[in-house]
């Protein structure tokens, strides 16, 4: 089954480099961070002219912060403008109640809706940490515009006595975007390693989805040992290794 597989422009520090390098590794897509309704077009045609495509726009929204919200919202607005159909978002609340910041995520979810956008749910505290969690406020919210971004080691990063396949079953159906990334499976462990050097049954991941019809975008966000103050040739060597290593399992 072909797979989208992309890469966070984060992981090299500055998006250029990333537009730069990521051919080389093989990846022709990305995660653009951090961009902003005031910037989406610039980075959108830097990306076209080195012929990377954004599978992805990465942000977060502050369900708690009104200027937040209008700040996602534009950006919305600024990613059905430039054909971009996922947003990769990490969704807060700061200390505003719970019942309040889902009425103000069905909002966000509407207006994605009638964009033709949908929001990929991280797995973030306090909406998405763990299957059961993330179903329940995909339940609440009753959009397809809202699914869920699964991430193969912050499961076990926000969690304890857990496993990444018995999440990714649980929400199955709901997964819109994938991170891959490494973990030695400690609770709040920031330590995610080269693929295949953790715990992550990628192979099983793959096959799950698979099933589903899901091919992407599957997101590498390499941090913690694998970027903290590494070069740029160590970070582009990084990639490539998890290139290799998705190569080796027969997913690319």
């Amino acid at each position: 089954m072909k797979h989208i597989i992309a890469c966070r422009d984060s992981v090299y520090g500055d998006r250029e480099t990333a537009f730069r390098l990521l051919p080389e590794a093989g990846i022709t897509a990305t995660e653009a961070c951090g961009v902003t309704a005031d910037d989406i077009d610039d980075v959108c045609d830097k990306a076209r002219k080195t012929g990377i495509t954004i599978t992805t726009l990465g942000t977060g929204v502050n369900l708690s912060k009104g200027e937040s919200i209008t700040a996602f919202s534009r950006l919305i607005e600024g990613a059905a403008r430039t054909n971009i159909k996922k947003i990769f978002t990490s969704i807060g609340a700061g200390d505003e109640d719970h019942v309040v910041c889902l009425d103000r995520l069905k909002e966000l979810a509407s207006l994605a809706d009638r964009s033709g956008i949908t929001i990929c749910m991280e797995t973030h505290m306090p909406f998405g940490h763990n299957g059961d969690t993330a179903m329940k406020t995909m339940t609440a919210v009753a959009s397809s515009a809202l699914r869920m971004n699964f991430d193969t080691a912050n499961i076990y990063y926000y969690n304890k006595n857990i496993d990444t396949v018995q999440e990714l079953k649980k929400v199955l159906p709901m997964v819109s975007s994938v991170h891959l990334k490494e973990t030695d499976g400690g609770f709040e462990s920031f330590n995610f390693p080269l693929f295949g050097e953790g715990i992550v049954n990628f192979p099983e991941v793959f096959r799950l989805l698979d099933g589903v019809g899901f091919e992407g975008p599957y997101t590498m966000e390499l941090e913690g040992p694998l970027t903290d103050n590494k070069s740029v040739e160590e970070r582009h060597a990084a990639v490539k290794s998890c290139m290799e290593y998705l190569k080796s399992i027969g997913v690319v």
